[in-house]
């Protein structure tokens, strides 16, 4: 059983089972309305993923077919064709996993931009100490969603910056729509004003709003004061992806390991790939010799091969008969008369 083997078989069948283990415990496109699909990105690390999963599946495949058969030099050419190819989208992968994450790609990235662009998380780290807990009243990851101080709902009626501080708005305007331990802060939700009628029967049906939607339309309500003109948006902001990519290890735990998670086996899977092209190269040019050398026949045995007497034996020419050999004469062999 060859090393390539081992390694394109028992590795990846392990992380392709890893995988599934995190599409079961992962929902897929939680926030990813497909009626109105225009205003966020999808789940790209789950897809990404899911693409890894299968080819982890497929170079498994590959490995246990070669351990019942010793690959010849045209399979060899079709597993290093494979490898090539498969190293190469694990090298793309592995670089947009990185530069997402922040892991490189400097200030720019998805969880480490730190602008009106970035994520809510990432803003808030920047301005206030890094997000440490959760609980009493949602902790540091209910805040208010815009500059300059963006205020915790913790700290009271003055987290919105004047807005709603004598009408008590802001306390549950932060709890229901800027609470970032949920998926539905970031895209699309049920509409909680639906949710509240439905409970007490006033409706049926539940409508579905975008958060971002909402509070840009909001922003002109709460006015310039308390939301001064260089922390306004000027179109409606895109965060989906701030919690797909899992950008706070707090707020977002889940989404934050699991994502972790794909980036080594991202690197795993890079690495094993890379290893077994390499290897089945070498086995290419292998049978590619030896195919050759049975075409042309194998090279005359050096000196050093040819088989030597014994010493101490002794050699005897007592029998070697030296000059013509004799022949024995036969009358007349045709028959012939005279």
């Amino acid at each position: 059983m060859s090393s390539w083997s081992y390694l394109s078989s028992l590795l990846p069948l392990s992380i392709a089972f890893a995988y599934a283990v995190t599409f079961y415990l992962t929902n897929y496109n939680e926030i990813y309305y497909s009626e109105n699909n225009s205003y966020d990105d999808s789940d790209l690390p789950y897809t990404i993923a899911m693409v890894e999963c299968c080819l982890a599946a497929v170079t498994a495949l590959l490995g246990l077919v070669s351990f019942a058969t010793k690959p010849t030099k045209n399979i060899s050419l079709v597993y290093s064709l494979f490898f090539g190819v498969g190293t190469i989208m694990m090298l793309v992968f592995l670089i947009i996993r990185g530069s997402h994450l922040g892991i490189f790609g400097g200030d720019e990235s998805t969880c480490t931009d730190a602008s009106l662009a970035g994520c809510p998380t990432t803003r808030y780290e920047a301005i206030n100490d890094d997000i440490q807990f959760t609980s009493p009243s949602g902790g540091d990851c209910q805040f208010f969603f815009w500059g300059p101080d963006m205020k915790a709902r913790y700290s009271g009626d003055s987290a919105c910056n004047g807005y709603g501080e004598t009408d008590g708005v802001c306390g549950p305007l932060i709890e229901n729509y800027m609470d970032w331990t949920k998926s539905s802060s970031y895209g699309w939700r049920d509409d909680p004003a639906d949710i509240q009628a439905a409970s007490q029967g006033q409706i049926a049906t539940i409508d579905k709003i975008h958060n971002m939607k909402y509070l840009f339309s909001l922003q002109s309500t709460i006015g310039n004061v308390s939301i001064p003109n260089a922390y306004a948006y000027s179109k409606q902001a895109s965060i989906a992806s701030c919690w797909y990519w899992g950008c706070s290890e707090v707020c977002q735990p889940h989404r934050f390991r699991v994502n972790r998670w794909w980036f080594i086996s991202s690197v795993a899977l890079f690495v094993i790939h890379m290893i077994c092209l390499v290897l089945a190269l070498i086995s290419w040019r292998s049978n590619r010799q030896k195919e050759f050398d049975d075409s042309f026949g194998k090279p005359n045995k050096p000196a050093s091969d040819v088989e030597q007497p014994q010493e101490g034996t002794e050699l005897n020419f007592s029998n070697v008969a030296i000059g013509r050999r004799k022949r024995r004469l036969i009358q007349n062999p045709s028959g012939l008369q005279f």
